[in-house]
């Protein structure tokens, strides 16, 4: 029927183009009860901080430099599965020295690293409205809650997964994971993310997706990975979200 959506599938109306400043808010009037976030690139302006850590590790091992595009795609992986595609010449002896370079250029960046314009305001609307809250990342448990702690989070979010708790995106298990605990259907769960790996974690745990094109992955690569819904900047990402909840 028009206007009817299976949950986790793309919608097939106008949400995929926006405007730049559009909110998407009347594509569909699916209000949802949980809203999982993906956190660097989608809450964090963190994206090009990962990726300099990234280009100054292999720097610092005298690996080839990726570029910046090369760098960004592994975003939101974990750091395990981003080696793999990001330096396959790395030899398994150099594995702890090249993340130890990592982690060491990206904790002297972290005290410029902050949240994305209104998100904090955002997040602490939603959960006064009952709204279950969690995220799905990349990041190690201690880098996410350190993160957490720092921009005093801590009580917004119902439950988090990280790359220590389950495996690494598009791999469905943390949306499973969360899903489980929660009690809730996938239909009931919206995951926000700005790579194609949130979008394709989303289909494979058949929850729909909320793709932001103000992060790591081009607006080709997330069109390309068929996001429920679609926007270009953070206060239409907020007004989507606000409308659908």
């Amino acid at each position: 029927m028009p206007g009817q959506r299976i949950p986790g599938q793309p919608f097939s109306g106008s949400s995929m183009r926006l405007s730049p400043e559009s909110s998407a808010a009347g594509t569909d009037s699916r209000c949802y009860r949980a809203v999982v976030f993906d956190w660097d690139g989608t809450l964090m302006d963190s994206t090009h901080h990962i990726v300099g850590a990234l280009v100054a590790a292999c720097r610092d091992l005298g690996l080839r430099e990726p570029t910046a595009q090369e760098a960004g795609w592994v975003i939101g992986l974990s750091l395990q599965a981003a080696l793999y595609r990001l330096v396959p010449d790395l030899s398994a002896g150099n594995v702890d020295a090249f993340i130890d370079r990592y982690k060491a250029h990206f904790q002297q960046l972290q005290h410029e690293m902050v949240l994305f314009g209104g998100q904090a305001e955002l997040l602490r609307d939603l959960h006064g409205r009952g709204i279950v809250l969690g995220v799905a990342t990349g990041k190690s448990r201690r880098g996410l809650d350190a993160a957490i702690t720092r921009l005093d989070l801590q009580t917004v979010f119902d439950a988090t997964r990280c790359a220590d708790d389950a495996r690494g995106k598009p791999d469905p298990d943390m949306l499973d994971q969360l899903l489980a605990e929660w009690g809730l259907a996938p239909d009931d769960v919206l995951m926000v993310g700005d790579t194609s790996h949130d979008v394709q974690m989303a289909h494979a745990a058949r929850v729909d997706s909320l793709a932001v094109a103000y992060g790591a992955h081009s607006l080709a690569e997330l069109e390309s990975a068929r996001p429920s819904a679609l926007v270009r900047t953070v206060p239409a990402m907020q007004g989507w979200v606000r409308a659908h909840v």
